[in-house]
């Protein structure tokens, strides 16, 4: 549990936060990352990059985005509330702690972003066992075969790379993210989610052949 102060030029409270956010969270299901790409929500996951906010502190935010650009509308309290418990639902947003305010008993709840950097990945590494996986991991195989004099590989081999790449991809992201400069990050991950998305992917994906230069080679093998 941590404790954060009210600035002094603001009335004098205390931050009780419970909650501490991951640094990385892989959403897998369309749904939810339909969420990410909705103009209703996604200005509440940008704003939360700040850090906890109340409902009130989010209204105030989601008015200055509003007015920021045309892709937002400025949303009432009420409405950021039911937002926000929608996007609890998909695990995205938290209730992070509460704020106390001196001289008052009641208090408001935090919400938080459940991880600082959302990824969207799709199925999960394994589908590519199933038979539509299969299915798609002959049409790959195809189209590589040009690079290996048209030979035909072992699919299962083929099956096998691909899984590890996707899982591989996921952990060497999540070490360089735990060492990057924060100050990169925050610039990295502060647009919108569309302009985001493709910038992480393609970090992500370099990175791993960065730092396992050896894929290629492995990929080699399959088409022996």
């Amino acid at each position: 549990m941590t404790t954060r102060d009210a600035p002094q030029d603001k009335p004098e409270h205390r931050d009780v936060l419970t909650y501490k956010q991951v640094l990385i969270k892989i959403i897998r299901d369309e749904e939810t990352h339909k969420m990410l790409k909705d103009p209703n929500y996604y200005p509440i996951i940008k704003i939360l990059r700040k850090g906890p906010m109340t409902v009130r502190e989010l209204e105030k935010a989601y008015g200055k985005e509003a007015a920021a650009s045309e892709l937002y509308e400025p949303k009432s309290d009420k409405t950021i509330y039911r937002y926000l418990k929608t996007l609890e639902k998909a695990d995205l947003i938290v209730p992070a702690g509460q704020r106390v305010v001196t001289g008052k008993t009641a208090t408001e709840t935090l919400f938080s972003r459940t991880a600082w950097v959302f990824i969207f990945h799709g199925e999960k590494p394994a589908w590519w066992k199933s038979e539509k996986g299969e299915q798609s991991v002959r049409w790959i195989s195809i189209l590589l075969g040009r690079f290996y004099n048209n030979r035909e590989p072992s699919i299962k081999c083929l099956q096998n790379f691909i899984i590890q790449f996707e899982t591989a991809k996921e952990v060497e992201f999540k070490k360089l993210l735990a060492t990057a400069d924060k100050k990169i990050l925050e610039h990295i991950t502060a647009g919108e989610w569309y302009e985001m998305k493709e910038t992480l992917d393609y970090i992500e994906h370099l990175n791993l052949l960065l730092s396992q230069p050896d894929l290629l080679e492995r990929l080699r093998s399959c088409f022996k």
